[in-house]
C-alpha cells in the first residue's frame, strides 16, 4: 500500500490499522496473471507442449518465492483454432487483469485490445503480419527467421549450389525467408515442395525431392509431428542428401529420426541448446527434470515450446526488478529496453523499429550453428551467427512508422 493510499484510507474510510493491514495483505498477495492464448485442441495445428512448459516455468518461479512474494499464474485460454475464440480469450484475460500476453499473435482483432489496454505481447509468434506491425509485440522467437537461419547455415556447411525447401502449403512467409537465407549463402537454384496439412503419406513429396537432385534439402512442417514424419519417410526411402533446417519446429521424435537417418544434418539452433555452455538452458533442463518427470513434454527443444518457457522465465526476472508489477509498468519497461539480454539469445534492442530484408521487424535474427547427433542437439559454436549479417538495416519510412504505430 502506498503512502498516498494509506492516508486516503485513513481520512476517508476512517479504518483501523487492522483494516488497513488486511487490505494491504490482499493487494500484496493477489496473483500476477500471464495470459496465454493458444490452440491446444480442435485444430490441425494444436499443440500442448508450450502450455506445459509455461506452467513449469511458473511453478519453478513460485517455488523460488514468486515475484515480490506474489504467486505467478499462467492462465491458458484454448482457442481450439477459432479466430473468434482468440478474440474472446484476449478480452477475458484483459478483463481478469493479465499483465501481458505470451505466445500466439496479435491477429483476429487482438491488436486492438492490446492498444486499448496497453497490454504488451511478450514473445509472440513474431512472423505473423499482425505482430510485424504491432509496436506492442516484443519478438524473440526465430519463427520465420528460423527458415533463413537454417538454409543459410546448411548451404554454407555443405557447400550447396542447389536446394529443395519443404514447406507447409501456402506458407509464403517461411518460403520467402528460406529463399533469402539461401540467397545470402549464394544459392539461387531453389525448388519449393509444398505439403498440405495433416499429410500422412510423404512418398510423393520424397519422390519430388529425388527428382530435383539438390545438393541439400529440408524445411519446416507444423506441428512437429509432421516434421518427424517427413524425416522418417526420407530415411525409409533412401534419401542420402544432407538435411538442413532449424529447431524452431522439432520434437524428440524428430531428433531420434535425424540421429539414425542415412543423411547428415545441419540445424540453426534457437536458444543455445547446450547446458554445459548456456546457464539458461541448464535451468530449463533442471526444471523439466523436476517438474516433468513423466516426460509429458514431447518436444522440449522445439522453438515454439522453448520460447514460451523463456517468456515466463524472463518475465519473472523483469517483474522482480519493477517497483510495482502492472500492465503499464511492464509494457513501459520493455518498450524502452535497448539491450534485452539473456545468455541464450543475442542482445535485442526493443526500441528499434527498423526491418531487415526478408523479415520486417523480426527482433531476433541470430541463431547458433548446430546439428543433431546421438539423440541430442549439439551447439557447434557458442557465438551466434545471422543470415542477415551482410544485410544493412534500413529504417522504416514515415508512412510505415505511421501504419505500425498510429503516430
Amino acid at each position: 500500500m502506498t503512502l498516498r493510499s494509506f492516508l486516503l484510507f485513513c481520512t476517508v474510510a476512517g479504518g483501523t490499522l487492522v483494516g488497513i493491514s488486511v487490505k494491504a495483505e490482499a493487494a500484496d498477495t493477489k496473483p500476477i496473471l500471464l495470459g496465454f492464448i493458444i490452440a491446444q485442441s480442435g485444430s490441425p495445428f494444436a499443440v500442448t507442449d508450450p502450455g506445459r512448459v509455461a506452467e513449469i516455468a511458473a511453478h519453478a518461479i513460485n517455488d523460488q518465492g514468486g515475484i515480490h512474494g506474489r504467486k505467478l499464474v499462467v492462465e491458458i485460454c484454448d482457442t481450439k483454432g477459432q479466430p473468434a475464440a482468440s478474440l474472446s480469450c484476449a478480452r477475458r484475460l484483459a478483463d481478469e487483469g493479465a499483465i501481458t500476453y505470451i505466445g500466439g499473435s496479435s491477429a483476429n482483432g487482438i491488436a486492438k485490445i492490446m492498444k486499448a489496454k496497453g497490454i504488451a505481447a511478450w514473445f509472440p509468434m513474431g512472423s505473423d503480419p499482425s505482430d510485424v506491425r504491432n509496436p506492442l509485440s516484443f519478438i524473440t522467437a526465430l519463427n520465420g527467421a528460423g527458415a533463413a537461419q537454417g538454409t543459410y547455415l546448411g548451404a554454407l556447411r555443405f557447400h550447396a549450389k542447389s536446394a529443395v525447401y519443404v514447406s507447409m502449403l501456402g506458407n509464403v512467409t517461411y518460403q520467402t525467408t528460406a529463399l533469402f537465407g539461401y540467397k545470402q549463402a549464394g544459392v539461387t537454384d531453389v525448388k519449393i515442395v509444398e505439403v498440405p496439412p495433416s499429410t500422412t503419406d510423404f512418398s510423393p513429396y520424397i519422390a519430388k525431392i529425388k527428382e530435383y537432385h539438390p545438393d541439400v534439402w529440408g524445411g519446416m512442417l507444423y506441428p512437429p509431428e509432421q516434421q518427424t514424419l517427413l524425416v522418417q519417410a526420407a530415411a525409409q526411402q533412401g534419401i542420402t542428401i544432407p538435411f538442413v533446417s532449424s529447431n524452431n519446429v522439432i520434437e524428440d521424435a524428430t531428433i531420434a529420426a535425424l540421429s539414425t537417418a542415412p543423411f547428415p544434418n545441419s540445424l540453426a539452433l534457437e536458444k543455445g541448446e547446450d547446458a554445459k555452455q548456456f546457464p539458461t538452458w541448464a535451468e530449463y533442463e533442471r526444471e523439466l527434470a523436476k517438474y516433468d518427470p513423466n516426460h509429458n513434454v514431447k518436444g522440449p527443444t522445439d522453438g515454439t515450446t522453448t520460447t514460451d518457457w523463456l517468456a515466463v522465465w524472463t518475465f519473472a526476472q523483469i517483474a522482480r526488478n519493477l517497483p510495482e508489477v502492472t500492465v503499464a509498468s511492464f509494457s513501459d519497461y520493455v518498450s524502452k529496453d535497448q539491450n534485452f539480454e539473456t545468455d541464450a539469445l543475442h542482445p535485442i534492442n526493443f526500441t528499434a523499429i527498423a526491418p531487415v530484408a526478408g523479415m520486417p521487424r523480426q527482433e531476433n535474427i541470430w541463431a547458433f550453428a548446430g546439428h543433431v547427433q546421438d539423440g541430442h542437439e549439439v551447439v557447434d559454436n557458442p557465438t551466434p551467427f545471422s543470415a542477415w549479417q551482410k544485410t544493412p538495416i534500413t529504417a522504416w519510412t514515415p508512412e510505415q512508422i505511421k501504419e505500425a504505430t498510429g503516430k
